[in-house]
């Protein structure tokens, strides 16, 4: 990796803390633990009432402040806008999308990044709806949410090739 090129990964949460300590040890094992690494994690918390602020908390001050960068907001809001402020904090030069709930699997990462130099693309993100992908385990009324989300998300918008 050139030392110009820095990663940020965007991972929304909300109830989400008995994942976030798999889901960041997943990440930093594919993106590189050393400190010379260049990535940065940051973490769009909608107010979880679960505590997932308060384990994030907790891993930041394992991983650092500038590897895990929180960003909690004050109460549940649209997916989509999560992504959006997830933007605003990222300072890599290329972003990547995921969530907390392992339906983009962090295996994956490397992949994406490929993809991404490939293309010379800013933003890539996981997708369960294109090939064999699909969501197993969720009841309609929150496969109707996530797709909701995903639309005003903006994936059909063109960010300098945008990847879905």
């Amino acid at each position: 990796m050139a030392s110009k090129e820095k990663y940020t990964v965007i991972l929304p949460t909300y109830n989400k803390r008995r994942n976030l300590p798999t889901g960041f040890s997943k990440i930093h094992s594919q993106l590189g633990p050393s400190p010379l690494s260049h990535w940065e994690l940051v973490t769009v918390d909608d107010g979880s009432p679960d505590g997932t602020l308060q384990v994030a908390q907790q891993l930041q001050t394992h991983y650092t402040p500038q590897r895990i960068i929180l960003k909690p907001r004050a109460g549940k809001f649209n997916l989509g806008t999560v992504y959006v402020d997830g933007l605003k904090y990222a300072t890599g030069t290329f972003v990547i999308i995921m969530d907390a709930d392992f339906s983009h699997h962090k295996k994956f990462l490397p992949q994406m990044i490929a993809t991404q130099k490939e293309g010379d693309h800013d933003i890539i993100t996981g997708t369960r709806y294109a090939g064999d992908g699909d969501v197993y385990g969720w009841d309609l009324k929150k496969k109707v949410g996530f797709e909701g989300g995903e639309l005003v998300c903006g994936y059909d918008i063109k960010v300098k090739g945008l990847v879905i």
